[in-house]
């Protein structure tokens, strides 16, 4: 068994940081993306030390008062880890770290894996007043660093934010590091689509339809889920369906 097999199936107690700090994608055919499956333990555990990291954040910050008061979840991506967040960072048992309320910003840059569009679009207003304020953006992915941009212009000049501090479970690029503080857990090659809890049906969806136009049988497209980890009911409830559908 291979060590992306090895992760994907394991249990809590045998999750590998260090795999899933740099971790690596599996090839199907009929497809020049890998794709990456990160199960639901595996999703609260990266949480829970990028929590860790925005508390050490938060301390490292008391004397300065640039502590993160506020976050901005970014939809859709963005709401999966900031709901977890949430769990951790929206209390303190601590009288110098500062408990964070939580909003949404609807922002979308992607019609699919490895389709941007050619700009960030805002399609659902912010939830929260940040005015003056050092803000969290949570997204779930840093890809080509364009959404943050975006998002951390539209704050700062907009919203009149005083600074802007990124939070992701994961980068693909390195330039954001230059351009503003980021808080992460790991990088990921940039070929590689990551297929978090709450978008496995909707990565189906989109691309096995991709598979069938490239040649791909019903069976090449089971086999190609099964590699990538996807467990038996939701092959059995969307895959023939999907792959029929005109």
């Amino acid at each position: 068994m291979s060590a992306y097999d090895e992760q994907i199936k394991c249990h809590d107690y045998r999750i590998d940081p260090d795999f899933w700090k740099d971790p690596y994608g599996v090839e199907v055919s009929h497809d020049t993306l890998k794709f990456l499956f990160i199960p639901d333990h595996v999703s609260a555990y990266i949480t829970s030390v990028l929590a860790h990291k925005v508390y050490r954040y938060q301390i490292d910050n008391i004397r300065t008062k640039e502590q993160i008061t506020h976050a901005v979840m970014i939809t859709m991506g963005g709401l999966l880890p900031g709901v977890m967040l949430h769990d951790h960072l929206a209390w303190t048992l601590n009288k110098n770290i500062p408990p964070i309320e939580f909003g949404t910003l609807g922002v979308r840059y992607y019609a699919g894996p490895g389709q941007p569009l050619d700009q960030p679009r805002i399609i659902h207003p912010l939830s929260i007043e940040v005015e003056g304020r050092v803000v969290g953006v949570v997204e779930d992915l840093v890809d080509l660093g364009g959404t943050a941009r975006f998002v951390g212009q539209y704050l700062v000049e907009e919203r009149k934010a005083r600074k802007i501090v990124l939070i992701a479970p994961f980068l693909k690029t390195k330039n954001v590091i230059e351009e503003m503080d980021v808080i992460f857990f790991g990088h990921v090659p940039k070929d590689t689509w990551i297929i978090t809890p709450r978008e496995r049906v909707e990565t189906l969806i989109k691309r096995v339809p991709h598979w069938r136009d490239h040649g791909a049988t019903l069976e090449e497209c089971n086999e190609n889920l099964r590699t990538i980890g996807y467990p038996e009911y939701l092959l059995d409830t969307y895959l023939r369906a999907t792959y029929e559908r005109g």
